[in-house]
Formats: structure tokens, sequence, C-alpha cells
């Protein structure tokens, strides 16, 4: 069995679960997004051929505002439990998608919208039920600039809480390489944020990079072009395991936090996330300020990463807590 075949098999493996617990009363689609939406989903290989999936499974449950949301909890522990695969389950609500809402319990309709949405609407398809993404498409003119800093921030938040709460994984090393390597590629999708070049493929952003490979250059320096084609080959294309410097990825998150760093209003917030940010915040020490606090957070994650600060262990403890 090959790639291909595997992966028809697991989507309706999947289907099939999600209908045997109880989905087909409970959902108006079924939409698969991530890796898997975007036809590039990774895996490692062995001397004798045989594969194994690296990379989670994203799949997108369309219910109606009607079904209860422990209903919808139960269906997702249910089918996750009958898989070996990382399965990421997520609950979006038909307003939502029907409203391109960035958000589920979202008030109005936003102007603005984030990354994921972006994604959603441009990487990603509909395996059961209903195409809502047929319905609209959503722009790049569309996306909050704000979310090449969250892109940033939030991966450099990942690999800084890995390293603080895993100190004695065995494995910490190859994680850490995986996670340098992800805040490299973010830097990536924020330059073509930023630039009005984003797309939702790694392989497309691959493709964008090599077109202004001289501006890059220009900005980050030839070792950027080099750690990142060898970062691409072992997180996108299985190759072989690489390691950026710790220097080079601290100079390469100086470099793009002199563009994002300007950007310090958040266009794509609903009401529902800021309270329940502004609720997980009190039960910290407060000590990114109660106006704003989010951006400081994010900022502070940046700004500490860059400078190696030993500050960051608590700010991407406060990061993990708050906005993750």
């Amino acid at each position: 069995m090959n790639t291909k075949e595997y992966e028809k098999n697991l989507i309706e493996s999947i289907i099939e679960s999600v209908e045997k617990n109880g989905g087909k009363d409970l959902l108006s689609s079924i939409v698969l997004t991530g890796s898997f939406g975007r036809y590039e989903p990774t895996y490692s290989y062995s001397d004798d051929g045989t594969f194994k999936l690296k990379s989670d499974v994203e799949i997108a449950l369309i219910y109606n505002r009607k079904v209860k949301k422990s209903n919808i909890e139960e269906l997702i522990s249910k089918v996750s439990k009958e898989f070996d695969e990382d399965l990421n389950l997520m609950p979006i609500d038909e307003k939502r998608i029907k409203g391109v809402y960035n958000f589920n319990h979202s008030l109005f309709i936003p102007k603005y919208k984030t990354i994921f949405t972006y994604d959603l609407f441009n990487g990603s398809y509909t395996i059961y039920g209903k195409d809502f993404l047929k319905t609209r498409k959503v722009g790049l003119e569309e996306v909050d600039l704000y979310e090449a800093k969250r892109i940033v921030a939030n991966r450099i938040g990942e690999l800084e809480y890995l390293r603080n709460t895993n100190k004695s994984n065995e494995n910490l090393t190859y994680l850490e390489k995986q996670w340098k390597g992800k805040v490299l590629l973010a830097i990536v999708s924020a330059w073509l944020i930023l630039n009005k070049q984003y797309v939702t493929s790694y392989h497309g952003q691959y493709d964008k990079i090599l077109e202004n490979k001289k501006n890059i250059e220009n900005k980050f320096g030839k070792t950027f072009i080099e750690d990142y084609f060898s970062i691409f080959e072992f997180l996108r294309k299985s190759g072989k395991e690489y390691d950026v410097s710790d220097e080079n990825l601290r100079n390469y998150v100086q470099i793009i936090n002199e563009d994002i760093m300007k950007l310090n209003k958040i266009k794509v917030n609903s009401l529902s996330r800021k309270v329940k940010y502004f609720f997980k915040y009190l039960k910290t020490e407060r000590k990114f300020g109660l106006i704003n606090f989010e951006n400081n957070i994010i900022q502070s994650l940046i700004d500490e990463y860059a400078s190696n600060n030993k500050k960051i262990e608590v700010t991407s403890s406060v990061w993990h807590g708050v906005l993750y």
C-alpha cells in the first residue's frame, strides 16, 4: 500500500467512525484541513520502504448551534480513541463557516480574517455533507497583518514551552530541532503575509521564496536560504534531520521583528475570545499590564527570544496558560 491508498483508507475510516458514533445526526459537514487539506501530509520512511505518518490529521466538524456542546465533545472523544493517528477534530458551528467568522460564538461578521480562516477556505476541502466552502472565498487582502506577528510568536511560545516542560524527555533534542524548524517556517509565512504573497501550501511558500531569493538574502542573509532549504527538506519532505543554530534563528527573529514590532493592534478578536483571555490572564501575576496584555505577551516572546533573555521561561508559561 502506498501513501495515497493509505490516505484514502484513513479518511474513509474516519468518516465511517464519525457516522457510527452519531455524527450523522450532529454534523452538517466534515472538512479536511491542515496538511491533509493542502495535499501535503509528511511521512517518515524506513529502509525497508515502510512509512509512518508524521502529520496530525486536522478535521473541522461543522455542527448546528442547536446541537449540545457535550454531544460534540463526546463524539470527538469516541472517534479519536479509535485511531493510532493524531486526530485533531475541531468543532466549528455552522454560523461561523456560513458568515466567515473567525471564531465560534461571534456576534458580528469580522472585516479582517485570521490566517486559520484564510487557510480553511483556501487550503481545505469537504469530505462529508454540505460543502460550505464553495459559497465564499477569502482573499489575502482580508487577512489582518497582525497574523504575521502572531504566527511567529506562537511558534516561539511552543518551542520555549516545550524546552521548559520537557527537560527530562529523552527525545527533547529531536523535538527541539522540529520546533526550531517550525519557527523558521513561521518567519517565512510572516514575511509572505507582510508582502502580500502568502499562500496556504508550504510547497507553494517554498516556490514564493525561490521567486524572491535575492530579496530574502538581502534581508536575512545567505545563511537564511541555506537553513530554510534544509529545514524544508527535514520537515516537509521527510529529508535528513537538520538543526538550525540558535544564533542564526535568533538573528532571523530579530530581523523579522523589525517589521512586525510596529503591529500593535489586533483586528480579529471577538468579544467572547477577549473575555476568555481576560479571565485566564487574571489568574496570572498580570506582569504584562491590563491594557493590551495580549500584544504585550506576544511582543515579549519575540523580544526575549531574539535577545536570549531568560525571562522567556516565564513569558512562555503565561502565553501557554492564557493565549494557547
